[in-house]
């Protein structure tokens, strides 16, 4: 099985194209990951990393995005389902398929490749693919 996380962000979306592309490696991945993947489960991290970020900045963020990456680049069902939601919804991100990714890593060796890790805008945005180890 192939599983793809990527971001649900405002930027790929078709109404928000202009002449120039404001995320092209982001798009890149996305569009690789996608067409790679069985499954895509959306998930990104808080949206109040800077002071320009889309949400007002919190100390917080970055720390809280760095333990979301580590579960889920290790991969940690366990962790992805203790995310604390009401600390994400605090810090604007967007993690409600993290326990639906949890179950899907149950109990299965993966490999996972990070095809984009940045936060662009104040943003975390990750494009991950799993592929089980069996094939």
């Amino acid at each position: 099985m192939r599983i793809a996380v990527v971001p649900d962000a405002p930027v790929l979306r078709p109404e928000h194209a202009s002449l120039v592309d404001p995320a092209p490696q982001l798009r890149a991945a996305v569009a690789e990951a996608t067409a790679w993947a069985e499954r895509v489960v959306c998930l990104n991290g808080s949206a109040r990393r800077t002071t320009t970020s889309p949400g007002p900045y919190d100390e917080r963020a970055v720390s809280f995005d760095r333990a979301l990456l580590a579960a889920l680049t290790t991969p940690d069902p366990a962790a992805l389902r203790g995310v604390d939601q009401a600390l994400a919804r605090e810090l604007w991100a967007d993690v409600s398929a993290a326990g639906e990714l949890a179950d899907l890593l149950e109990g299965k060796e993966w490999s996972v490749r990070v095809r984009y890790d940045d936060a662009p805008y104040g943003v975390a945005w990750w494009v991950l693919c799993y592929e089980r180890a069996d094939g």
